[in-house]
């Protein structure tokens, strides 16, 4: 859509640029750096526990995998179901076509493989695994486009589109490792939701806004969506870590175990 943020950080209508050879090192540095950046942020949140390196990585390996299935999906429901005109039709677009598919697919990185580890240990870990998952995502995503469409991109992206993949796989992780320490599966269907609605949100804003208008309304999204969201379940990931000095986390830890088992056995008990 002229005129619109389209033009810099979602699926442009116009043709990329030619990026000059010399210039191909510096934007995939500007591409790869706002992960970086978040990367080292998100893992120094855990002030108890840092997450294996190792399950870390592959946990992004396999978050930026997710980029090729979600580019086949768009593209074909695309075809069948090009967006529409009014601000609804592009909303639920966006929630279907675009959101769903790329946070079902951030889950499905942390599921298959984190989420069954010995080291998935308590809710701070999904949190930082789901930032692992999405920054995967978002770095190859990243690089297309800052390639295909030069440096504005990558400022604009840096600042807007990235940190806001990092906040949506933080809320699924979060829940993820919720359902998991609680054993209560529905929590991160809880998670994977909210993801998707913020995600619909931000695009469609990027959509039909004017460009500088969209710029200043996403960033304040994306400060609001961490403030107000992802902050929270940090201090709340916090709160219930076994790893807590004072061992108030491990207290809660092993209540919540206790009740949980509790609540298994009455279920057993034959009645009659």
């Amino acid at each position: 859509m002229p005129g619109t943020l389209d033009n810099y950080f979602e699926p442009p209508g116009s043709p990329p640029l030619l990026v000059p050879e010399s210039s191909v090192s510096v934007l995939l540095l500007l591409a790869v750096a706002p992960t970086i950046f978040l990367l080292w942020f998100f893992y120094n949140q855990d002030r108890y526990k840092h997450e294996s390196k190792k399950i870390l990585a592959i946990t992004f390996f396999l978050g930026a995998l997710m980029i090729f299935p979600a580019i086949i999906l768009e593209l074909w429901l695309k075809l069948l179901f090009p967006e529409g005109n009014t601000l609804l039709a592009i909303f639920i677009y966006y929630l279907f076509e675009v959101a769903l598919i790329e946070e079902s697919l951030k889950f499905f990185a942390v599921r298959i493989y984190a989420y069954n580890s010995r080291m998935f240990v308590e809710p701070m870990d999904g949190l930082i695994l789901g930032v692992a998952a999405a920054l995967g995502f978002a770095t190859v995503e990243n690089i297309l486009y800052v390639l295909g469409y030069g440096l504005l991109t990558a400022i604009i992206r840096a600042v807007i589109s990235v940190p806001s993949h990092a906040l949506y796989g933080a809320i699924i992780g979060f829940y993820l490792g919720e359902a998991k320490f609680k054993k209560k599966p529905l929590l991160a269907l809880k998670g994977l939701a909210a993801a998707i609605v913020l995600h619909a949100i931000f695009d469609t804003v990027a959509s039909t806004l004017p460009s500088v208008i969209s710029i200043v309304a996403l960033v304040a999204f994306v400060i609001l969506v961490y403030y107000r969201v992802v902050k929270g379940e940090i201090r709340k990931a916090e709160s219930e870590s076994p790893f807590r000095p004072d061992g108030l986390g491990r207290i809660l830890f092993l209540r919540t175990s206790f009740k949980l088992e509790a609540r298994k056995r009455s279920s057993n008990v034959p009645i009659g």
